[in-house]
Parts: structure tokens; C-alpha cells; sequence
């Protein structure tokens, strides 16, 4: 049905003047179920023209249509083919819409953090400072002075701006810079062959590479790309030999052979200043951008020209191909490419790839393309040398191939057989690649972090393998904790312990003398190339690291932890840079080579946009409803550990505070048998619909019907703030074409898919061409869209919006665009920073500007801290040598603000009072008018008059409901009694505490504090602790030493985040805590109850849900973990998988609709993300991830990697085997709350941690004791019905086989529904309900 402004025909919706009707609104209600069916399912007309709403299309019946046209756009003549038309529509209605909401009170933009600030980054020689000379005072920011007064000429000191400083510091590790550029240029024979980037950095060649050479067009190799290529051969080999020349000038007719210049003792010396311990495999992890495809592919060059990847065996030489696994189809077909381009040919002779969308160009002769069936079943005849470990052909063969479809293609499970040869019933996994004997000498995993999980099939896929060399690339070697380091160092172990193992003296001594992390300072006494050195690469040991910080911290590594131990790890796996990195030049490091000049400068920007007071007062009612639905969940979590409920409330909580419009069409959409998850905006997408077609579900009792686009406009932007600020930055950066007359981009990034998708035909119905990039697109689409978005012309996609969740490799955005709009947080900042990346890359032009969105008083503050958090305990590591001059430098820098929180009344009153409960509401005439301070976070507070500190303040009291008595300066008398009496101490009050730390301590409270306990102060209070003794008097001035307390090393690193994410400061929540000035009473107080009764943070949920273990078993988990549960657990796992092969044969067949598919919101969610020079994104996937593939299906691989066919019930009117957006519900939720991104890293597993899966040979059905769930190789497949619903429905589906497949809802929490019964979540506005607009009674209540 089109949608039409004016419809007297239309049956009106609910409204309050008719009880009965609006009743309907808080459940199933058949007018909205006919609606949702006719607007939103059915097939619509499409009215788009390139890309824009089209209105000849949608009124090209009517007479008189340009009249029509001109009357709906209020005047404004517009035509499809006129972008200048659109333009003057578009920029009159974002100014008319904006009029109620004055930008400067609403959009408050800071960034550039202490810009203009410099550093000095102290290097050569120079010890560390004594003392630090100046401290910065309030009244002024002076530069810390860090030169040491008696360092030798020699000596040299580099000055970075603070914001370079920050990015190098959080993307690059001084403990993984690499080695010496003189001596790598050396060893490679290379010579300079031209410069590049504005800081003219130096362009390198070598014989070794004669497609490198930087002539005619072809490029060279930049400083840190030839760094790399070495740091990966010393990893490799440990000694490196010398390498052969085979030139022309080399070759001596006479003797028919190379005949090699002398080696001069300078080079012989570099080659054997460069050797490395002998590790087998390495982590190249430099950032986005830097080149690293191009690293890899010239040092597989190198090796197989030398004959370096020939293992000898018995003294006989082994042939053995490389394989090169990929992300996706997509970037397989780049590797090619890059492959083609710059190996030789005489090094590489051969390149196989397969898989869906694997293709190669006319002029690849090199390039063989194998079908599914000739790679699993009918090896080609032409190409069996490839297994012939006696032909030397075969170790200049390369495979490239998806992951996912390696994974698929490889990996089974077989039946382990009993003593008497009967099959058990376990199962364990095998590589029929291994179980044919086919090796390999060199496996390259690009985008490392698809095989962090050991229980997944991609991990399994490449461990099983027989191979030599391992080389791990990614540019986020933890995409979200440091336990994603874990599954990288098993995968590099293997031939390390194998080696170690031979050598029984070496292996003796480990084992007897490096029982504790506290023996791995040993190694600083030991040469660089000792062997003893790859303790530092020990999985036990990185996992007591983890593992004892988290149980020391109850829900965080230790960062000081990190700083002391991880650096052995780091320096002896990673390599490491940043585009704002210093490597070093010489031994000796008295000279640098920045590389700074590579990549565009970036500047960061953080948008808090206020809210006007009745969309505040609506989502402080919203959030506390879904505050109180958290609580539930997080009181049943410490029973059952089931962290499903809290998972779902996150998704909700991030649509609300984005968009209350939103909010309220996901739950109506939900009450009516529909949704606003993936797999419904797959079906309105399909249906083509256009904004108009929601419009009428956001529609209010009372409301007018649109009549004209400007209406919708209005309608659309009513309670969706990010929205608003998105419309602005259009309206002022990408309206008019500029000086260069080309169309300006901007690129948006969104975890929501509704939310993409609302802001996606919203910014469509304003004449803007906006596309999704969104997995349900085909690989042609995908490519097309992506060329359209770095295309110039008028009618190519000007906004672009991009899933956190969708994979999106080979996405290189930065040809026209150089704006990012961070529109909703990720769940870790290394994900979001991969996100924005797309435009940050080598040929960018323009300066990149980064804008992310964060909406005052919302859940945004919560995510932020929890992102920070996650991160923190990683940088710890990075304090090493000269950063901690920098990081204390940074320190004095922002010591003003510790000096002006000690200098304001609510600190001075905190500190006398040591009162940490909620200030009451004051009436605004109980005093004069106050003036308003800054404090660390950024908010403003009420000051008193200037002796208002030195007077008692007025008591007003009241009594609450529960009848305790209130007064205006402690909350509740006894309560703030108890405060005091819990902080006798003023010294123990202000001590030095890290974030965890804070957390236990409220863990630890008395219940009347928690129930209303202020984290506004509690924020406070760590920012004076922060000050200097006798209450500040002499102001802190900050030393290196300092830096050893957690508390400060925490401060200093939370400082550098700052500075990178341009925001003011970054609050420290147990909960999604918020202000509650504005919600009813009654609400408080019981919120107040589940407060006092909750022992456990979030911080908590997070660390049992990553390590996969109840509270009650944390410290029994960490003992099995440290002692090798690991494996164990890796072998329960695969004990408890079921007849998979029967098991894979339903999963299409099989339709659910659960509440956890939206994973798109879950923290801690494994997306798939890249990380570049093919590049991280998301290009489009080849065949379905499956991980492990327990029979050979799919003969024609027809499917997109990481989507698979569903059968998504939306009724009986729909159409079965709907193709969904799998990539944006990646994350699938397994019985201990971890998440799988769906990428062919299938975990198996049970349901429930405590539930022991039943095996059973003819059985396809998984049940654990707890639930009746199906497991689909680990994909929890439960249906998930409407909320209200009190019956969950047994779903069934038959196989072929005639066995059933049952499934039971059993999710806890997931009902909207408050626990106690009353339906406090539901009272929330949705279309066709009324709300007052009087403000209810406030006391002031807040959690802030």
C-alpha cells in the first residue's frame, strides 16, 4: 500500500477518548496486528530515486501532480533529477524542524582536548627524571619541564602534540616497536627510492623484491613494513641466515651459479644483533592503514625465494604449500590481487583460491580458482603436486581462502571409539586435511581476532593443521578484554613447546623454576634470543595474568598486573605501531623515524546533547523502568547465572536512549507479533517500505495527521534526539558542495539495525541519498554501494551508515569522505575505533574529523564506562621507559581539575561531611541564585554564594513513603549517619583507589547507603583523592614513581582516552545509573529496595559471563583455568556434541525467533570486524559459518559467509525461509553468556553452564537439566513469543528423518513485566496511549 498524507478511509487508531480501545495499547491488539501487516509486511511500491524518496512516483496518479508535489514540500518544486532542488528543500526543512530545539542549548561539542599542548618524549640515553621541575597550577597551563639537566649532547628529546601522543600511546606498544631501521634495510639489501606523505617519509627497494622497487608507478616499502618483514623472519627462525642475491649481476655464466658479494662485518654484525628466539610464529598487529598485507605478502616472498619455509626432516628437504586464510570471499579476491602485484614470479608460482565469490581477473594466469567439490572431493589431477612433499613447486604455492569456509570445509567430528572398538558417545574434532597428511609451511590467519575463542571451529580449523610458521595479522589483538589474547598464544604455542620439549634441559628448568608470574622478571637477565624467552609466550602464564588480576579485582585484570607481566608476551609475539609512532633508527636509539605523516591527521570531537525537558522527563520514566528490569535480572543472575535478560535490556536500553521513538515502535512492534529486531527490518526492507509508513505508528493520542513534509519531518525528530544532531551536522557540513563542487560525504556508525534502518528512511524522506550497509545486501550490492559512497557524482550515496556488526573488510570509505558520526557506542572502543577507520587510510586527502554522539543523563554514560573499562587494564602494559615521562606530564597537565574540584564548596562540603547519600530536591527560592561550577565530569553543579561553605545549610526536611525522615543535606538522617560512621576516617575516605576497587567497596555498603547512594559524589571524591596532602594545600606534583599505584597508572592512562575520544571526562557506574529528578516517587523507592539487595556489580556479570562460571565458583574457576581447564573444558565440550552431522541437516529447517538473535547490542559480542590493508571490514562474506562442518553439505557453497537461510515465522501470511541479516545478530548468546559472532565459529556447548548434554546417537535434539533449549552447534535456537504472553509455546519442527526438534521458552527476566507483577515497564507512552504532562512530585532523587 502507498502511503498518502491525507486518508479519511483509514480506520483511526486507538485513542484515549475510547477506553476500551486504548486499553489495547499494553497488549496484542488486532488493529495494530492489521496495520503491522498491511504497512509493514506486505509488499509496497518502491517510491525511491536514486536514493532519495521519489514524489512523481508516489503521486504520479493524481491530477495535477506538480501542484501536488509542490503543495506536499510547502512550495518547494522538487524533482528527482535536480539535486540542487533537494538541497533547498532539505536545508529549509532542517531549520524549520530545528526551531524548537536552539542548537546552543542542545549540542554541546568538545574535543581537541589540551590542544596546542606539546609533550616531550625523552629518548637516547637520558635517565629518568628525579623530580618533575613545574607543576601546573589552576591559574594556568605551563609544560612540564621532563629534560634531565645532565644528559650528553648525544641525547635527544622528540615534542609530540598531546593528541598524537594519545593515539600512539593507545594503538602502539613500546614494548613491540621492532627492531632498528638501519640494521632491517641492511639485512634486506635496501635502498631508498623516493619519499611519501606530507612528512616526506622514506620509500625503500630491494633486490630481494623486484616488484617493490617504486618505479613506473609500482610501490615501495615504507619504514615500519620493512621493520615488519624482519621482526617476522626473527620470530620465525631465530637466527637469521644471510640472504642470497640472484640478479643479473650476481649470476657467474663460468660457474652457472649466484656468485654473493663478501658480507662486511657492519652487516654481519645487524644480522646478528637482529636474531630473535626462535617463536615459530609472531602477532603483526600494527594499526589500521599501515601496510600490513603488503608486509605479509613480501616476506612469504622472501621465504620462499631463500628456501626459508622448507622444513628439513630427517636431513631431507619437506615442499609444503603456504595457506592464507581470509575473512571473507571478498578479501581473498584483494589478497590475490595484491598478491599478483607485487610477489614474483619466480618466488610464487602458483596461487589456489575457492569459495563463493572467489574470482580472479583475465590477466591472473597464476590464479587457479577450485570448486567446492574439487577442493573437498576430486583434487585436480594438475595440481596434486601441491601434496608432493618432493616437489619443490609445492612450497611456492599459495592458497587463499575465507576462514568460514575453511572451517566448514575441514573440520569433523567422529565418534571416539571404545576399548572393545564400539562407538561412545563422544565425539572429537579432526582436520581431514591433517587426516590426509597434507602440511603446511607457513598459515597466515588475516583478521586474527576470528579465531580468539579455542572453542570455536575457526580456532579449531587452523590448530588441527600441521604447520611450521604462524603468523596471526589484526590490528585489535584484543577486540574486547585481554582474555581475547588467550586463544592467539595457544595457536602459537604448538611448535614452540615442541621445541622446547626436545631440548630436556631448557624444558626441566621451565618447568621447575617458572611456577608464578613474579619468575617471569627472570627474563630480563637473559639475552634477547634465549629460548628461555618464550616463557613469555606461555598460555599458563598469560592465563594466571588474567585470571589473578580478575580475581583480585573481583571484575578486572589488574592493571598494574598488565604493566609488570604482559610486556614479556608483547615484546616477544607482537609487533605493534601506530601511524603516530616513533621507531627507532639505530641500536642505540638516539634517532627516530616518526611516522607520523602516513595517514591524515584525525581530530576527535564528543557531541553531549541535552535533551528538552519533556523528552528528559519521558526517558528518565523509560530508563527507569528498564532500570528496574535490569535489577531483576541481575538479582536472578546471581542465582542462575543466566545472563541472557541483562543481555536484552542493554539492546533496549541503547534504542531508548537514542530514540524514545524507537523504543516505543519496538515494543508496540513487539506486542503484535512483530519486532524491530534483525529479522523484522529484513521483512520491511523486503516490503520496500518508506517512512511514511511508520509515521503513523509514532502518532499520539491527539495528534494531527501530516499533512505535508515538514509534519513528518517534526513527527520524526519529536523524541529521537541523536537523530536531531544528525540532521544538524548535514545541515552544516554536507548541504553544499564547496569549492570543489563535489558532493560531501559523511559516514554514520550504529550498533541498532532499526535504528540504522529509522535514520535510513528518515534521512531518505529529507531528498538525502542515505544506504545501510547492512549483510542482507548480495556481494554485488555490497560493492556497488561502496563504490557509490566513494564515487563524486550528484547521485552517487552521500551518507553512509555502517553496522558495528557487520562485518565489512575491503570497505575502504576514505575516497570522499573524510567525516565520521559515531552515532551509538560500541560495546568496546577497539570495535568502534575499526569502525571509523573506514576513512582513515593511506591516499586520504583531507584531514578526518570524528564527531561522536553521547546524549546527556542517558544509558551513553554507562556504555562509555564500561568501554573504558574494558580497555584500561591493556594500556597498563604501554607504561614503559619514556612513556611514563609522558604519562606523568599528562598527569600535571590536568592536575587543574583535581585543583578546582578541591577549591569548589561541593568539595570542600564533601570532605567535611564524607557524606556520600543523594542531595534532596531544594525548592530554587530556598536560597539566592547559585552560581554553577564544572566538575571532572563535565556536568554542571549547583555552587552556593561564596561563604556558603562556612554556613550550616538549612535543613528542609520531609518524610518519604517508607516513613524515614529526609532532610535537604543527607538524604535520610539515619542513612547519612551510617555514611559517616562507614567513613570514620577522612585519609581512608580520600586513599587512592582504582576503579575496581570502587566497585568492591560499594559492593561492601550497608543497604540504606546503596539505596541511595550517590555516584555523582562518588565521582567526586576520586577526583580529590587525586589532590595533594594537607587537603590539597600543596597542590600534587606527579613523579614517575607514582606511576607504580594502580590508582594513578589508571588516572593517566583514563587521561589518554580522554584526549583520543575528545570527551570531558568518563564516569564511574556500577549500574546504567542516571538522574531521576524527574520520575515518580514511587518508582524511586523501588528501585531503592532492589539497590539495597544487590551484592554485585556489573563488573561482575561481565567477568563470570566472559570466563563462563557462576559467582559462586569464581575462585574454584580460576584454579581449573590456571591449571590447564582450559583444554579440559575445550574437551568437555566437544564430549558434549551431538550426532552434528544429523544436527546440521535441520538447522535450516528450524524457525525461531529468540530475544537474544538481536546480538547487535551485546557487550562483549565477537564481531566480525578486519583490520586492514585488505582491509578490516566487511566485504562481503563467502559461504555460511557453520565452524565445524560434521558432514560435507552445501556441494555448491551458494551462500555469503556468515549468512545461512532461516525460516523466520512472522505467521502464517508469511512467506517462509526468509533471508536475514545474520551479520547484524552476529553474536549468538551460549550458555555462559559469552558470544559468538556466527562467523563459522560455532560454539558447542550445552545450554546452561551447570547442564550436561545428553548424547545419544540417533538423538538431534541437544536438552540440558535446566531448559528444554536446542542447540544447533551452539546456536541457542529458542522462540522467543510476545512478552505478555504468561504461556511459552513448545515449538516443533520434523526432519526428514521423522525425529523432532522441541524447544521451550524458558528466558528469564526477558518479560517487559516487573517481577513483583505490577506492569511499571509497560506504563511507558506508546502510540495511541496518553500521558500527563504535569511534572510528578520530585525529592530530588538521582543516581548520578
Amino acid at each position: 500500500m502507498d502511503p498518502k498524507p491525507m486518508d479519511p478511509k483509514e480506520e483511526p487508531a486507538p485513542t484515549a477518548e475510547n477506553p476500551t480501545e486504548s486499553k489495547l495499547e499494553t497488549r496484542p491488539s488486532k488493529y495494530w496486528h492489521n496495520k503491522i501487516a498491511k504497512n509493514l509486511r506486505a509488499p509496497q511500491r518502491e517510491h525511491m530515486c536514486h536514493g532519495r524518496l521519489n514524489p512523481h512516483s508516489m503521486y504520479q496518479n493524481n491530477e495535477g501532480l506538480s501542484s501536488t508535489i509542490t503543495r506536499f514540500y510547502s512550495d518547494h518544486f522538487i524533482h528527482p533529477e535536480r539535486l540542487i532542488d533537494s538541497q533547498i528543500f532539505t536545508r529549509w526543512a532542517i531549520d524549520e524542524a530545528l526551531k524548537d530545539y536552539p542548537v546552543e542549548s542542545t549540542f554541546e561539542v568538545t574535543g581537541e582536548i589540551m590542544k596546542g599542548e606539546r609533550l616531550t618524549v625523552a629518548v637516547g640515553k637520558a635517565p629518568v627524571p628525579k623530580e618533575v621541575v613545574e607543576a601546573i597550577q589552576a591559574e594556568g597551563l605551563k609544560e612540564v619541564d621532563m629534560e634531565d639537566p645532565n644528559r650528553k649532547d648525544t641525547d635527544c628529546e622528540i615534542f609530540q602534540e598531546i593528541g598524537k601522543v594519545a593515539e600512539e600511546i593507545i594503538a602502539a606498544s613500546p614494548n613491540s616497536l621492532g627492531p632498528p631501521v638501519e640494521a632491517c634495510s641492511s639485512y634486506l639489501y635496501m635502498k631508498k627510492c623516493g619519499e611519501y606523505g606530507r612528512n616526506k617519509l622514506t620509500v625503500w627497494r630491494s633486490p630481494l623484491l623486484p616488484n617493490l622497487d617504486g618505479q613506473d608507478g609500482r610501490r615501495g616499502l615504507l619504514d615500519n613494513q620493512l621493520t615488519g618483514i624482519v621482526f617476522i623472519m626473527s620470530r620465525f627462525l631465530g637466527k637469521l641466515p644471510r640472504l642470497t642475491l640472484r640478479g643479473k649481476n650476481q649470476w657467474d655464466p663460468l660457474k652457472k651459479r649466484y656468485i654473493q658479494p663478501p658480507e662486511s662485518q657492519r652487516q654481519k654484525s645487524h644480522r646478528e644483533k637482529l636474531r630473535g628466539p626462535q617463536y615459530f610464529g609472531c602477532v603483526l598487529a600494527d594499526s589500521m592503514g599501515l601496510g600490513k598485507t603488503i608486509t605479509t605478502i613480501a616476506c612469504i616472498d622472501i621465504m620462499i625465494g631463500q628456501a626459508l619455509n622448507v622444513a628439513r626432516e630427517e636431513g631431507k628437504p619437506k615442499y609444503r604449500p603456504i595457506l592464507i586464510l581470509v575473512p571473507t570471499s571478498t578479501v581473498a579476491s584483494q589478497w590475490v590481487d595484491e598478491i599478483e602485484q607485487v610477489g614474483s614470479r619466480h618466488s610464487i608460482k602458483k596461487i589456489i583460491i575457492s569459495g563463493n565469490g572467489a574470482r580472479k581477473k583475465i590477466d591472473q594466469d597464476r590464479t587457479r580458482i577450485l570448486t567446492c567439490k574439487e577442493f573437498v572431493e576430486n583434487w585436480p589431477d594438475a595440481l596434486q603436486y601441491v601434496w608432493d612433499e618432493n616437489n619443490k613447486e609445492a612450497a611456492r604455492t599459495v592458497f587463499v581462502i575465507s576462514l568460514d569456509t575453511w572451517s566448514r570445509r575441514t573440520c569433523r567430528a567422529k565418534n571416539i571409539k571404545q576399548e572393545d572398538g564400539a562407538d561412545a558417545d563422544e565425539y572429537e574434532t579432526f582436520s581431514t586435511f591433517t587426516e590426509a597428511g597434507r602440511k603446511f609451511s607457513i598459515v597466515v590467519v588475516d583478521e586474527a581476532y576470528k579465531v580468539k575463542h579455542a572453542n570455536t571451529g575457526n580456532w579449531k580449523s587452523v590448530a588441527l593443521l600441521e604447520r611450521q610458521f604462524t603468523l596471526l595479522v589484526t590490528a585489535t589483538p584484543c577486540m574486547n578484554t585481554l582474555s581475547d589474547l588467550i586463544g592467539p598464544a595457544r595457536l602459537l604455542w604448538t611448535s614452540p613447546q615442541e621445541y622446547l620439549k626436545k631440548k630436556a634441559e631448557t624444558w626441566n628448568k621451565i618447568e621447575k623454576e617458572f611456577l608464578g608470574l613474579e619468575d617471569l622478571e627472570r627474563l630480563d637477565r637473559e639475552k634477547p634470543w634465549d629460548d628461555l624467552q618464550l616463557i613469555g609466550g606461555w598460555p599458563s602464564m598469560l592465563t594466571k595474568l588474567i585470571q589473578t588480576g580478575a580475581h583480585k579485582a573481583s571484575s578486572k585484570t589488574d592493571i598494574e598486573g598488565t604493566r609488570k607481566y604482559l610486556k614479556y608476551f608483547e615484546r616477544l609475539a607482537i609487533l605493534r605501531r601506530a601511524p603516530s609512532s616513533s621507531i627507532y633508527w639505530d641500536w642505540e636509539r638516539k634517532k627516530t623515524v616518526p611516522l607520523d605523516g602516513l595517514l591524515p591527521n584525525v581530530d576527535n570531537f564528543t557531541v553531549n546533547i541535552q535533551s528538552d525537558h519533556a523528552l528528559e522527563k519521558a526517558y528518565q520514566n523509560v530508563h527507569m523502568g528498564l532500570l528496574i528490569e535490569y535489577m531483576d535480572a541481575v538479582q536472578n543472575f546471581w542465582k542462575n547465572s543466566d545472563t541472557t535478560p541483562i543481555m536484552v535490556t542493554y539492546r533496549r536500553f541503547q534504542l531508548a536512549s537514542a530514540s524514545l521513538d524507537v523504543y516505543r515502535l519496538d515494543k508496540l512492534f513487539s506486542l503484535n507479533g512483530f519486532g524491530a529486531k534483525v529479522q523484522d527490518v529484513a521483512v520491511m526492507r523486503k516490503s520496500t517500505i518508506n517512512f511514511m509508513h511508520l509515521a503513523s505508528f509514532l502518532l499520539k493520542p491527539g495528534d494531527p495527521k501530516p499533512k505535508v513534509a515538514l509534519d513528518y519531518v517534526k513527527l520524526g525528530l519529536r523524541e529521537s534526539p541523536v537523530l536531531r544532531y544528525i540532521i544538524h551536522h548535514i545541515r552544516q557540513n554536507n548541504l553544499d558542495n564547496g569549492p570543489t563542487r563535489k558532493i560531501q560525504k559523511l559516514l554514520i556508525t550504529e550498533a541498532s539495525p532499526m535504528l540504522a534502518y529509522y535514520y535510513e528512511l528518515f534521512l531518505q524522506f529529507l531528498l538525502i541519498h542515505c544506504k545501510t550497509l547492512h549483510s542482507g545486501l548480495s556481494h554485488d550490492e555490497r560493492r556497488e554501494l561502496i563504490a557509490s559512497f566513494n564515487d563524486d557524482s550528484d547521485h552517487s550515496c552521500q551518507i553512509l551508515i555502517q553496522m558495528y556488526t557487520v562485518g565489512f573488510a575491503g570497505s575502504n570509505l576514505h575516497k570522499n569522505c573524510s567525516q565520521v558520526l559515531v552515532a551509538s557506542q560500541a560495546h568496546s572502543l577497539p570495535v568502534q575505533w575499526q569502525t571509523v577507520h573506514r576513512v582513515i587510510r593511506v591516499g586520504q586527502e583531507a584531514d578526518v574529523k570524528v564527531f561522536r554522539v553521547k546524549v546527556n543523563n542517558s544509558f551513553h554514560s554507562f556504555r562509555e564506562s564500561r568501554q573504558i573499562e574494558k580497555i584500561l587494564p591493556e594500556l597498563g602494559t604501554r607504561a614503559q621507559g619514556s612513556i611514563n615521562n609522558v604519562l606523568v606530564q599528562l598527569l600535571n597537565l590536568f592536575q587543574y581539575e583535581v585543583n578546582e574540584a578541591w577549591k569548589s564548596p561541593e568539595g570542600r562540603r564533601l570532605v567535611r561531611s564524607r557524606n556520600m547519600m543523594l542531595d534532596p530536591y531544594e525548592a530554587p527560592e530556598a536560597g539566592p541564585a547559585e552560581k554553577r561550577i564544572k566538575l571532572e565530569d563535565g556536568s554542571s553543579a549547583e555552587a552556593g554564594p561564596a561563604d556558603q561553605d562556612a554556613a550550616e545549610p538549612a535543613k528542609v526536611s520531609f518524610m518519604s513513603k517508607t516513613g524515614t525522615k529526609r532532610t535537604i543535606d543527607g538524604s535520610n538522617e539515619s542513612a547519612a549517619s551510617d555514611c559517616a560512621d562507614y567513613f570514620p576516617d577522612l585519609e581512608e575516605f580520600l586513599a587512592l583507589k582504582t576503579r575496581s576497587a570502587y566497585y568492591e567497596e560499594y559492593k561492601r555498603y550497608p543497604e540504606p547507603l546503596k539505596t541511595s547512594f550517590s555516584n555523582a559524589k562518588n565521582n567526586l571524591r576520586r577526583l580529590l583523592s587525586y589532590g595533594g596532602p594537607f587537603n590539597n594545600k600543596f597542590p600534587k606534583v606527579w613523579k614517575v614513581q607514582d606511576l607504580d599505584d594502580p590508582a594513578v597508572l589508571e588516572r593517566a592512562m583514563e587521561l589518554m582516552l580522554r584526549v583520543r575520544l575528545g570527551s570531558k571526562a568518563v564516569e564511574m557506574l556500577p549500574y546504567p545509573l542516571i538522574d531521576f529528578s524527574l520520575v515518580d516517587p514511587e518508582k524511586k523507592e523501588r528501585l531503592e529496595r532492589l539497590l539495597g539487595g544487590v551484592d554485585i556489580t556489573d563488573q561482575d556479570i561481565e567477568t563470570v559471563r566472559e570466563e563462563g562460571s557462576k559467582p559462586k565458583d569464581i575462585d574454584e574457576h580460576y584454579d581449573n583455568t590456571t591449571k590447564g581447564g582450559i583444554t579440559h573444558a575445550i574437551k568437555r565440550l566437544e564430549r558434549e556434541a551431538k550426532d552434528a552431522k544429523a544436527i546440521s541437516k535441520f538447522m535450516s529447517e528450524v524457525t525461531t525467533r529468540s530475544e537474544e538473535e538481536d546480538l547487535e547490542e551485546v557487550e562483549g559480542a565477537d564481531i566480525e570486524h578486519e583490520d586492514d590493508d585488505s582491509d578490516d571490514g566487511d566485504g562481503v562474506e563467502d559461504d555460511d559459518d557453520t565452524g565445524l562442518d560434521y558432514g560435507y553439505s552445501d556441494p555448491d557453497d551458494d551462500q555469503q559467509d556468515g549468512e545461512e537461510s532461516q525460516n523466520i515465522g512472522f505467521g502464517a501470511s508469511e512467506a517462509s525461509n526468509q533471508k536475514t541479516d545474520t551479520k547484524e545478530q552476529e553474536a549468538t548468546v551460549d550458555h555462559n553468556g559469552n558470544y559468538d559472532d556466527n562467523d563459522d565459529d560455532i560454539i558447542i556447548t550445552s545450554s546452561r553452564s551447570t547442564g550436561r548434554a545428553s548424547a545419544k546417537s540417533k538423538g538431534v535434539v541437544i536438552k540440558t537439566e535446566e531448559t528444554d533449549d536446542v542447540i544447533f552447534h551452539g546456536v541457542n535456537t529458542t522462540n522467543t513469543v510476545d512478552e505478555n504472553l504468561d504461556h511459552k509455546p513448545e515449538v516443533k519442527s520434523e526432519s526428514p528423518s521423522g525425529n523432532i526438534i522441541s524447544s521451550t521458552n524458558h528466558v528469564a527476566g526477558a518479560r517487559s513485566i516487573a517481577s513483583d507483577g505490577s506492569d511499571d515497564a509497560l506504563k511507558e507512552e506508546l502510540p495511541g496511549e496518553s500521558e500527563s504532562d504535569e511534572d510528578m512530585p520530585s525529592k530530588g532523587f538521582g543516581f548520578r
